[in-house]
C-alpha cells in the first residue's frame, strides 16, 4: 500500500470514529398531553421540552452524544399512559422519561421503581418526593403542597381583619392532581389560623362553575384556591365575575400564567396566583438562551412561564445525563445518583435552584407569589416553607 492510500485510509477511519462517537443517541421517552384535557397548558409545556432538547443537542449535547426524544401523546388517560410507557422502555429502550401528570406518574411508580427508570414528572405532587417510595420519581419546582402552603402564608399576610381568621375555600379538579396538596392544605390551615369553611369538586370538563361558586358564597369565603388547569381557572373567575362576588382567588401553577390574563380577561384582575417559574422573557440570565432560541427558531410564537417550565426540566436532567456519562453509569441506575448529587444546582433565576439528595427529592421549597394587574403578571412576594421531615411526601 502506498503512503498516499495508507494516509487516506487513516483519515477515513478516524473520521468514521469521530463519526461514531458524535452520531450516539440516548434515548429520552417524552409523555405529553397534547389532547386531553389538560392540553392547554401540556402543549406549551411539551414544546418547552423539545426546545430545550434541540438546544442542548445544538450546544454539544451529552458529552458530544444527542439526545433523541421519543414522544407519545397520551391524552390524559392513564391507561394509555401505562401502554406508552411499556413501549418506550420495552421496544425503544429509553434511558429516562420526561413525564406529565399526577394520575398517571403515580399510577406508572410502581412500573418505574421495578424498571430503575428515572422519570421526571411536571406533576408537583408531593407524593412523588419520598425516596423510600419512590426513589426515581422527580420533578422541578416546590411540591403542589409547599404553594398551597405559600399560597396560605400569603392569605394570612394579606388579611387584615384581626377580629376573626380568613375564611378559604379549596376548588379542585376530580382527579390525583386536583386532590394532591388538600390534606397538606387543611393541615396547613389549622396550623396558622385560617379557616376552611368550603371545598368543592370541579368536572374534569366543565363549563360551569355557578353551584360551585354559590356554594362557597354561602360559606362565607374572602378567598378560594383553584386547582385545574388554565381553561377551568378562567371558567371559575368569569363565572364570579357574572355572580359579582368579592372573594380573593388564587390558583395553582398549571392554572396561573401569561395565558391567565389572555383567556380570563378582566376577570383574571387581581387573582394570586403561585408561580414556580418565571413568565417568558423575564430578564434573568437563564433565560438569554431561551428568547434567543425563540428568536431564531419561531419568533411569531408567543410563550409563557409553562414554556420556560419544559425549557427547566432538560436543563436538569440534560445535567443528570452528563454527570453519569462521565462515570461511565448512563443506565437508570447511574443517572438517579447522578440526580442526587444536584445540589444548589443553579438554573440561572427561570426557578429556583435545586436540591436533591438519596433520602429527600423535593428540589426546592421557595414559592413566588404573583398577581394580575392590568393585565400583566407582577411578583409580590416569595414564601419559603421549611423542609421539615414530616413533610415529606405529603
Amino acid at each position: 500500500m502506498n503512503r498516499k492510500l495508507f494516509f487516506f485510509c487513516l483519515c477515513f477511519l478516524f473520521a468514521n470514529v469521530a463519526r461514531a462517537q458524535t452520531g450516539a443517541e440516548i434515548k429520552v421517552g417524552g409523555l405529553f398531553d397534547l389532547t386531553g384535557i389538560t392540553s392547554d397548558v401540556g402543549k406549551p409545556y411539551a414544546q418547552g421540552v423539545r426546545d430545550g432538547v434541540a438546544w442542548t443537542n445544538a450546544n454539544g449535547g451529552i458529552n458530544g452524544k444527542s439526545i433523541r426524544l421519543i414522544e407519545a401523546d397520551y391524552g390524559y388517560k392513564v391507561p394509555e399512559a401505562v401502554a406508552a410507557y411499556k413501549r418506550m422502555v420495552a421496544d425503544d429502550k429509553v434511558i429516562m422519561i420526561n413525564g406529565w401528570g399526577t394520575g398517571d406518574t403515580e399510577g406508572l411508580k410502581e412500573f418505574v421503581n421495578k424498571d430503575k427508570i428515572p422519570y421526571f414528572s411536571a406533576s408537583f405532587s408531593a407524593h412523588l418526593t419520598n425516596p423510600a417510595k419512590t426513589p426515581y420519581n422527580f420533578f422541578v419546582a416546590p411540591t403542589y403542597s409547599d404553594q398551597l402552603r405559600a399560597w396560605l402564608k400569603w392569605v394570612k399576610d394579606d388579611w387584615k381583619d384581626k377580629s376573626r381568621n380568613p375564611r378559604v375555600a379549596f376548588m379542585y379538579g376530580d382527579n390525583a392532581y386536583g386532590k394532591s396538596p388538600v390534606e397538606a392544605g387543611r393541615q396547613y390551615c389549622k396550623e396558622i389560623g385560617v379557616d376552611l369553611v368550603e371545598e368543592t369538586i370541579l368536572p374534569g370538563a366543565f363549563q360551569d362553575a355557578t353551584s360551585q361558586l354559590l356554594g362557597i358564597k354561602q360559606k362565607g369565603a374572602d378567598y378560594a384556591y383553584i386547582n385545574v388547569t388554565t381553561t377551568g381557572t378562567s371558567t371559575v373567575l368569569k363565572d364570579a365575575r357574572k355572580l359579582g362576588l368579592p372573594i380573593k382567588f388564587g390558583s395553582n401553577p398549571f392554572g396561573f400564567s401569561e395565558a391567565l390574563p389572555l383567556v380570563a380577561k378582566e376577570a383574571a384582575e387581581g387573582v394570586v396566583g403561585v408561580m414556580p417559574d418565571v413568565p417568558f422573557g423575564e430578564k434573568v440570565p437563564g433565560m438569554a438562551r431561551i428568547t434567543q432560541f425563540h428568536e431564531k427558531n419561531h419568533p411569531a410564537d408567543m410563550h409563557d412561564a409553562i414554556y420556560v417550565r419544559g425549557w427547566t426540566y432538560v436543563l436538569v436532567w440534560s445535567e443528570a445525563l452528563k454527570r453519569a456519562d462521565k462515570k461511565g453509569a448512563l443506565t437508570g441506575e447511574g443517572v438517579k445518583a447522578a440526580m442526587e448529587t444536584l445540589n444548589n444546582f443553579d438554573l440561572g433565576g427561570l426557578t429556583d435552584n435545586v436540591t436533591y439528595t438519596p433520602t429527600d427529592h423535593r428540589p426546592a421549597t421557595r414559592t413566588p407569589i404573583y398577581t394580575i394587574k392590568g393585565g400583566k403578571l407582577v411578583k409580590l412576594n416569595s414564601y419559603d416553607m421549611p423542609r421539615k421531615p414530616e413533610w415529606l411526601g405529603l
